[in-house]
């Protein structure tokens, strides 16, 4: 990039870049050294706008700037089904960057106006001058989240082999206390992203909870939950 369109994207938006975790332990210098010498993409797109289409060749990892982007994929029946969506300094397509065959394999469309920086995979590979130290903490925060996302599928999966959603929210509340080492644990997603989690209804999962707060098991006050029966949520846990 040019030193102009450097110092503009520095001065508007370090602070979004120092919050993406691609950028973990960065300062500005080192934002400014990676920015000079590799061959970074801005583009910015209207509401509603295709940043991606399932199945097109991908132009490299992308962190949004400002706005907001939505992932989807069309079901057998031809259904679109929501997979998530972006906001800035969140990164996508990093399981893809290495990929032999790089094609996205779904649609990413902005649900309002935005601004996304797309990083290559020769940004990664190849030295760049006065850069070495900060591409080897670039691809130390790469593997890092990808291995958290790995570890998060995986406990997905998990709780997708269980078969009662009694069993399910025991899991996850058993996983979260495992993480916290506490039995009053806060829970670090909302209701909607839970019941996303371990693939029920959320409004299922709240009745559910409900009842298991008047059996006893728990106590739910807000986001904080305190686990009155750890035995019997622990037989389902991860580590199991």
């Amino acid at each position: 990039m040019k030193a102009t369109q450097v110092s503009a994207l520095i001065s508007d938006y370090a602070s979004i870049l120092l919050a993406s975790p691609l950028f973990h332990g960065f300062t500005e210098e080192n934002l400014r050294n990676f920015f000079s010498h590799a061959e970074l993409l801005v583009r910015d797109y209207k509401k509603n706008d295709f940043v991606a289409l399932s199945g097109t060749p991908m132009e490299g990892l992308g962190i949004i700037l400002e706005g907001a982007l939505l992932i989807t994929r069309e079901n057998v029946m031809g259904q679109r089904v929501i997979m998530t969506e972006f906001y800035p300094s969140q990164m996508f397509g990093e399981a893809l960057i290495f990929s032999h065959q790089p094609l996205w394999p779904a649609t990413i469309k902005t649900t309002k106006a935005s601004k996304v920086l797309f990083i290559p995979i020769h940004a990664f590979l190849e030295a760049l001058p006065k850069c070495q130290a900060c591409q080897t903490t670039l691809l130390a925060n790469l593997l890092r989240d990808l291995s958290d996302k790995t570890l998060i599928l995986t406990r997905k999966v998990h709780y997708l082999t269980l078969k009662g959603m009694r069993q399910r929210i025991f899991a996850y509340l058993s996983d979260i206390y495992r993480q916290q080492g506490t039995t009053s644990i806060k829970l670090p997603h909302t209701r909607e992203q839970i019941a996303e989690i371990i693939n029920v209804s959320r409004t299922a999962m709240s009745r559910e909870m409900s009842r298991m707060e008047k059996e006893g098991l728990i106590e739910v006050s807000g986001k904080t939950i305190i686990l009155k029966d750890i035995d019997a949520m622990t037989d389902f846990d991860f580590n199991n």
